[in-house]
């Protein structure tokens, strides 16, 4: 009956049984004979029962994705079987493997429960004792009935198909050396960006070409065009360039001198405004001032076409110099030092403006630097307040400008040297010259551009802390409405004007104050500065309020700038009064004559 139960038991069931009865038997010893039943049948059944329990073992040792053995084929698995009440039924021990260390991880045990020298599962080498189980399964007969011994080592499956895959040695990942870089380039370059030197000594091997075909190999000033333009300069720098090659001293120029000074520029000055900055300072500056323009203006009156006219007039030609230098920094320096820096002359038009001279011959399409009209305006100007023609004006004299469009309070803020850019900035001064009453014009008509800007707001801030107060305002605004009392025409408090002053700047908050950066945003500034400056254009733009002056382009299409405009009309009505003046002239010269002949007449 037992038989027939164990028969019909599933083989799970028989897995449990065995495992519980294993567990019961871990003490005793590892090798002990498997004593069974004599039947036939219950020897075949005990030994597919074996057979399919190493079969799974080493199946899952194969499947297993990373080589890993698992607990239940790491342990080594050791059957005795007893005589019993129940001489059929075995027990199994189930010994734990040998426990992990450092030099033998569990995924490396062989059959034996142990490591080979390379830590594999199994040798290939390695003999068929190797594989068999430590346990040997024997059959002890009993005293009755003697049975053979049963060897039930498993040699059958010393098979390359059981054998796991040794795990491949794992890789180890380390970064790539990092890959080398080129130095990076510095952002900004003081002196320009550095230029191939191949190209620089094309260029002077085109220069050295030139100066074989001088006689004697020398150049003079007459033959200076031909060189800027082997080295590919404009052709205007020819004077600066002479004088720096032979050291302003009165000789030509001879090949040797100019390879020096050429190898000397260009190892320190890389692009045309840095060229420039040396050229004239002869590399003794970083920066420019008003006189270094000199020579090469003096070189543009005697050369260039547009001035052939004016080349007789000698006693204007340092008028007409004084004149383009103070527009040069007016326009480009954006600075009260004085001083015409590399990078503003950079960012600046003025080289453009010397290049553009040798392709046009009209000196008047130059409208920002060289142009000879508004020089003209500037001048008469000038002329026309200097009461006794010493080339100095006095607050009394800069009074009388506009009809006394200025009040006091502006006069004497100019005098007090707030917007001088000598090296006496700051200082009270008696007199000024026609450079400082250039720059007074230019601010004074066209009160948009930002140096114009600063100028007045150094006027306004009566103090210098940066900031002007409601108080400061009224001060100006109160003369202002004293030049309209006198004239008999009303004006609003001043409480009404800070309003509409307040709205003009547009400031977060309605402050009673406002900056230079506010003033610069505004669009109504010209508007704003009338209102403390010139009572004339002031009463104007209230008396036209809402009305906008037509556009009028230049020849390119680009707008002109309320300096131009005023240059245009005050140059055409003094043509008007030139003409006028001429006729009357001429018909006065006829008039005497008609009487001198008739005199002449009656004598005979």
């Amino acid at each position: 009956m037992e038989e027939e139960g164990s028969r019909r038991r599933p083989s799970d069931a028989v897995l449990c049984e065995c495992s519980v009865l294993a567990a019961r038997r871990t003490t005793r010893s590892r090798s002990k004979a498997i004593v069974v039943n004599p039947r036939t049948s219950s020897q075949r059944r005990f030994r597919r029962f074996i057979e399919s329990i190493v079969r799974k073992v080493f199946d899952n040792q194969r499947k297993s994705p990373r080589d890993n053995v698992s607990a239940a084929s790491a342990t080594q698995i050791q059957a005795d079987v007893t005589p019993t009440k129940s001489a059929h039924l075995a027990e199994l021990n189930v010994v734990s493997p040998p426990k992990r260390t450092a030099s033998a991880p569990a995924s490396r045990l062989n059959v034996n429960g142990t490591l080979d020298s390379n830590g594999n599962y199994g040798r290939k080498t390695a003999s068929q004792s190797d594989l068999n189980y430590s346990s040997e399964l024997s059959v002890a007969a009993p005293t009755r009935h003697a049975i053979p011994e049963l060897d039930l080592t498993f040699d059958n499956y010393n098979d390359e198909q059981y054998r796991p895959t040794p795990k491949p040695a794992p890789v180890i990942s380390r970064p790539l050396p990092p890959k080398p870089q080129a130095p990076k380039e510095p952002i900004y370059y003081p002196q320009g960006k550095p230029v191939p030197q191949l190209q620089n000594d094309t260029a002077l091997r085109r220069v050295c070409e030139v100066f074989r075909s001088f006689p004697n190999q020398k150049c003079t000033l007459d033959n200076m065009a031909a060189v800027c333009e082997a080295a590919g300069l404009p052709m205007y720098w020819k004077m600066p360039v002479f004088l720096a090659i032979t050291n302003d001293e009165d000789r030509p120029a001879t090949q040797v001198d100019f390879t020096s000074w050429w190898k000397a520029m260009t190892s320190v000055a890389h692009d045309e405004s840095a060229r420039f900055v040396y050229t004239l300072t002869m590399g003794s500056r970083s920066y420019l001032q008003p006189e270094d323009f000199y020579e090469m203006l003096m070189d543009i009156i005697h050369t260039h076409p547009g001035l052939a006219f004016y080349r007789d007039a000698t006693e204007f030609h340092d008028k007409y110099c004084q004149v383009v230098m103070t527009r040069i920094f007016w326009n480009d320096a954006h600075s009260w030092s004085g001083k015409l820096t590399t990078d503003r002359l950079r960012k600046g038009g003025v080289l453009q403006a010397i290049r553009n001279l040798q392709f046009d011959d009209d000196i008047n399409k130059s409208l920002r630097y060289f142009s000879y009209e508004h020089f003209y305006v500037v001048y008469c100007k000038f002329w026309e307040i200097d009461s006794d023609h010493d080339l100095k004006i006095s607050s009394n004299d800069l009074a009388q400008h506009a009809g006394s469009a200025l009040v006091p309070m502006v006069v004497d803020r100019i005098f007090s040297g707030a917007v001088c850019t000598n090296p006496n900035r700051g200082q009270p001064v008696e007199e000024i010259g026609l450079a400082e009453f250039t720059q007074f014009l230019l601010a004074e008509e066209d009160k948009t551009h930002p140096t114009s800007i600063e100028y007045w707001f150094r006027i306004l801030d009566l103090d210098g802390d940066g900031f002007v107060t409601l108080y400061d305002m009224e001060l100006f605004h109160t003369q202002v409405q004293r030049k309209l009392a006198n004239e008999g025409i009303d004006s609003m408090a001043f409480p009404d004007v800070a309003c509409q002053l307040i709205d003009m700047l547009n400031i977060p908050g309605g402050a009673s104050s406002f900056r230079l950066s506010d003033l610069k945003k505004s669009s109504l500034r010209g508007r704003f500065i009338n209102t403390f400056v010139n009572w004339r254009k002031f009463f104007a733009q209230e008396t036209n309020e809402g009305s906008e002056s037509p556009r009028i382009e230049d020849e390119g299409g680009q707008e002109l700038t309320e300096w131009d405009r005023y240059c245009i009309e005050e140059y055409e009505a003094m043509m008007e009064d030139d003409q006028a003046d001429a006729e009357t002239i001429s018909l006065n010269l006829e008039e005497d004559d008609g009487r001198s002949s008739l005199a002449y007449h009656d004598v005979l």
